[in-house]
């Protein structure tokens, strides 16, 4: 299985936000801080643990190079990064 990282783009898999994609934004050991810029925002991102979520990809360039360079990212840089994954630009 691959290592889930931050900037990775998953599939939330239990609780109540099961079926909803969000952006890895940090990781604290066995838990991902994810954030999809709407519900949970950037400022209170939803601690879950690896095993309850699926990768499905990892988000553009330009997303993933400025989050690892200053550690965040704002909630619209977040609801950008997943529309243009899901190829759903209204969604922005």
């Amino acid at each position: 299985m691959t290592e889930l990282q931050a900037s990775d783009i998953v599939l939330s898999l239990t609780g109540r936000d099961k079926g909803q994609l969000m952006l890895v934004v940090a990781e604290e050991g066995d838990f991902l801080l994810l954030a999809n810029g709407r519900a949970r925002r950037a400022e209170s991102p939803k601690r879950k643990r690896r095993r309850h979520v699926s990768r499905q990809g990892v988000c553009d360039e330009k997303t993933r190079r400025k989050l690892l360079e200053s550690g965040r990212l704002t909630n619209s840089d977040i609801r950008k990064a997943l529309a243009l994954w899901t190829g759903d630009e209204d969604a922005i």
